[in-house]
């Protein structure tokens, strides 16, 4: 285990910390489909989202927005806006004053108070519809970060206890959630949504902070330069929570959000191109901090780095430029700025659910078995609804609309009380017709994890152990290690798999944590394979059990891991068992061995008496 992950457990308590980032990553994919819905409309009604056709950003006039760049023949060229105008942001609804920050209601006319040198004037701009088939990037945008979500959700719901995973899981949770909830990307009829959203985007910082500590937790423990780079970037987080990324559609902060909420002070004050220095300083020393691991870090644990940090560095990167081309560039380039940061958004899971599959975070048969029960779950609850509506519309054509929800809501609560009960048989019903071969073989380990301890004699216990891993594991090669009188580990069965000592790295790990050890990520081990499984009992490492490469060159699976400890656990005790049994047999030897010596001991006695008196 990790520094950084034992740090992480020490203040918060891991269930706990996982339950709580799974509720985040379901609310966050849900709001990702609003924001889809927001752009797109839903059921042939028009998107919310609408076009300013400009963008604006901070000026010297308190209280203005200064217009960056306007898109010509766009709503607001049409409105007479021009480059270098100043927009008051005072003197109008609170709603209208936030979008002014963000976006606007499509087709929903707002009147600005417009400053252009010396003269005063009013323009009325009418937002334009939002098409996205223009703006694919932002298409992309919100299916990359659900995706994201959903990817976070996986590994923190089936591997969240292994290397790191957890820590990872919540930094790209608070990344994607930060993202989706930038201005610049949604639009509403009321105040309070823009607030609320503006609140979650500091999301997004916070998750600079967790990259860096992401990154610090390879190659422990850290040298004071990695020490110094990671608290500076914690400091320039803070500031950027406060501050923002200089710019209000992407990152707004909290004081910009506060000041645009009730003008007790400028709220474009925060806006320009001296305030991205915060934003840029705390996404460089997140740099810092990745390069540093990599360059500490050491074989596999390198190349985990390399694969999971090089991708985030991508994400933040695209999101850093963004807002440098907010500041300095003109309409056209800010477009093409974010066409790049949408595919940048939609590659960086693609690469990330790589190296999960390939770097053993997850696996792809779990996966689609999970896609599968899901779907399956999904299709009995809609078609559910839709039963119930088509009867309501058949059979209670004159209900009124109140007893139409009614029978909603009784279908909803009935779903809701059973949706255990069938997730349990869909669950059941998808392993043994999609996943039958798998299903059995997890099975047949488990079954002999049970069967182990029945087993009297200790070599046929040790060989059906590796027959069955090899046979229903598909594991190349397979061999149990046991403990013998030198307190080290060596092969129970002929083989060419080393044994080890009491102290080594592998072996420690194995005694004080009771969980399957990635022989990968052990440096200095004696201990050759992919995976070694504790075989415990009573507290005492009785045995290993070494599993090398898969025959189909893929991954162990996290249901098959955990079959694999079970198995290793049921022979432990049964090794345990035969232990006693020995240890009884050779005390019973013992005692009858002392009675003889002892009746010997008096024979010998009751002739030497008989002797002295015949001489005598």
């Amino acid at each position: 285990m990790s520094a950084g992950t034992a740090n992480s457990r020490a203040t918060v308590k891991p269930a706990t910390w996982r339950a709580a980032l799974l509720t985040l990553c379901v609310l966050g994919a849900l709001y990702g489909a609003t924001v889809l819905l927001n752009e797109s409309g839903f059921g042939g009604a028009s998107p919310w989202y609408g076009l300013w056709g400009a963008y604006v950003g901070g000026s010297a006039q308190p209280y203005h927005l200064s217009v960056h760049g306007v898109d010509p023949g766009g709503p607001a060229d049409r409105a007479g806006l021009r480059e270098g105008d100043l927009v008051d942001v005072r003197g109008h609804t609170l709603v209208e004053r936030l979008s002014l920050f963000g976006q606007p209601l499509s087709g929903r006319p707002i009147a600005l108070r417009v400053r252009r040198g010396s003269q005063q004037t009013r323009a009325v701009i009418v937002p334009g519809r939002f098409d996205l088939r223009r703006f694919f990037n932002y298409l992309f945008n919100s299916i990359g970060n659900v995706w994201l979500l959903l990817f976070a959700a996986v590994i923190a719901w089936r591997r969240p206890y292994a290397d790191r995973n957890l820590l990872l899981a919540t930094t790209l949770a608070f990344a994607a959630i930060g993202i989706l909830a930038m201005p610049v990307d949604v639009a509403w009829p009321w105040a309070w949504p823009y607030a609320l959203v503006g609140i979650a985007g500091q999301l997004f910082p916070v998750s600079i902070a967790l990259w860096a500590t992401f990154a610090s937790s390879f190659a422990r423990p850290l040298p004071m330069p990695r020490r110094i780079a990671l608290v500076v970037t914690y400091g320039l987080v803070a500031i950027f929570v406060l501050v923002g990324s200089g710019t209000a559609d992407l990152t707004m902060g909290l004081a910009t959000l506060t000041g645009a909420v009730t003008l007790w002070f400028d709220p474009t004050i925060f806006i320009g191109p001296f305030w991205t220095i915060p934003s840029a300083a705390a996404v460089f020393m997140g740099l810092i901090c990745s390069g540093l691991a990599l360059a500490s870090s050491k074989g596999v644990e390198r190349q985990r780095a390399a694969w999971s940090l090089v991708p985030l560095a991508a994400l933040y990167l695209a999101v850093q430029m963004t807002s440098i081309d907010f500041q300095f560039l003109s309409y056209a380039a800010v477009l093409i700025g974010a066409d790049v940061f949408g595919i940048v958004c939609a590659v960086t899971p693609l690469v990330l659910t790589y190296v999960a599959l390939n770097r053993r975070l997850i696996d792809i048969g779990f996966v689609m078995n999970r896609t599968l029960v899901f779907a399956v779950l999904s299709s009995i609850v809609i078609g559910a609804f839709v039963l119930v509506e088509w009867a309501a519309s058949e059979w209670f054509a004159d209900a009124s609309r109140r007893s139409s929800a009614i029978a909603g809501m009784i279908v909803a609560l009935a779903l809701g009380v059973s949706l255990r009960f069938i997730h349990k048989y869909v669950d059941r019903f998808v392993d043994r017709v999609f996943f039958r071969k798998r299903h059995d073989d997890e099975a047949a380990l488990h079954r002999f994890a049970h069967e182990a301890t029945f087993i009297t004699d200790r070599r046929v216990l040790l060989r059906r152990a590796v027959e069955t891993v090899r046979r229903h594991a598909g594991a190349a090669d397979a061999s149990l290690l046991v403990r013998n009188g030198t307190a080290a580990y060596v092969p129970a069965l002929d083989g060419e798999w080393p044994g080890a000592g009491e102290n080594d790295p592998a072996i420690v790990s194995l005694r004080a944590w009771g969980k399957p050890v990635d022989l990968h990520g052990v440096d200095g081990t004696a201990l050759a394979g992919e995976i070694a499984f504790p075989a415990i009992s009573r507290g005492k490492l009785m045995g290993v059990l070494l599993c090398g490469a898969k025959r189909d060159g893929e991954a162990y699976a996290p249901d098959e891991t955990d079959a694999l400890l079970a198995l290793a656990c049921g022979v432990g005790a049964a090794l345990d068992t035969l232990a006693d049994e020995n240890r009884a047999e050779l005390e019973s030897l013992h005692a009858v061995q002392a009675a003889i010596l002892e009746r010997l001991a008096r024979v010998a006695e009751t002739q030497d008496r008989i002797a002295r008196r015949l001489g005598s």
